[in-house]
């Protein structure tokens, strides 16, 4: 089990937005490389706990934490939360997200959560600043 502190905008743990291809792959080990979808630019690879996307440069862009991560927010695990008990975290922090039919996206902290039931955190995603964009 992985055990990630989550720095917005930054990355979690060992694991930094914008770092190289090369260099995540020698830190975290065994990988499959995919596309994601047939749309993707670049492919995406699965360490078993995260899948990381990169962009044109292959350097990080955006991680998918799975469940199976312990994944710490100002001091609470995130997937041990219910999507209501992620919802009252982030309002009591101040932190603004927008909810949608298969969970929510903090554009003020770079993360979304997908929780289609709305019970179960199923995965975390982490993004940089322009992701979107």
């Amino acid at each position: 089990m992985y055990k990630l502190d989550f720095f917005p905008y930054k990355g979690a743990g060992h694991i930094k937005l914008d770092l190289a291809r090369e260099e995540i792959r020698k830190t975290l080990g065994t990988f499959k490389e995919f596309k994601k979808t047939k749309a993707s630019k670049n492919t995406t690879d699965d360490f078993s706990f995260c899948h990381v996307f990169y962009n044109a440069q292959n350097k990080i862009d955006a991680v998918e934490f799975l469940d199976e991560t312990e994944f710490f927010y100002k001091g609470k695990n995130l997937f041990s939360l219910s999507f209501s008990e992620l919802k009252s975290f982030l309002n009591s922090n101040s932190i603004n997200f927008q909810e949608d039919n298969s969970g929510l996206r903090s554009d003020d902290i770079g993360l979304s959560v997908y929780s289609p039931d709305k019970g179960k955190i199923e995965t975390i995603f982490i993004y940089k600043r322009e992701y979107y964009d």
